[in-house]
């Protein structure tokens, strides 16, 4: 299995999913049948942010969400483009201007130690 999935890869999928929620809206708004809208309301109520919708009960009509797939090409971007390691955030940081510093992480002991402590101790 491949992890390694473009930005470019993700927007193809998520377009092709909101043009599918899209399709999907149409209908249940065009429909006429009675039988056919309740069908589908309950299993489309059940994944809206999935298909990209929302539900306006006054109306009983679905909306499509166009913010969830921004959401979602933003929160990609985010944690796989630039938080993706250390040392592409600390050479942004430097490429802005921003001064950074090295720190080196060391795990002295695996165990917690615990003590009661008193009230004085706690909150004076």
């Amino acid at each position: 299995m491949n992890l390694d999935i473009t930005y470019e890869q993700v927007e193809a999928k998520t377009s092709a999913a909101l043009e599918k929620a899209r399709k999907t809206v149409e209908f249940f708004n065009s429909a006429t049948d009675k039988d056919v809208k309740d069908n589908l309301r309950e299993n489309l109520k059940q994944n809206l942010n999935k298909w990209y919708m929302s539900y306006d009960n006054i109306n009983d009509k679905f909306i499509l969400n166009d913010i969830l797939p921004k959401l979602e090409l933003y929160n990609f971007q985010v944690n796989e483009v630039v938080y993706k390691s250390g040392l592409s955030i600390k050479k942004s940081c430097e490429d802005n201007g921003i001064e950074t510093i090295s720190a080196e992480y060391v795990r002295t002991d695996d165990t917690i130690s615990t003590k009661k402590l008193s009230f004085k101790d706690a909150f004076l």
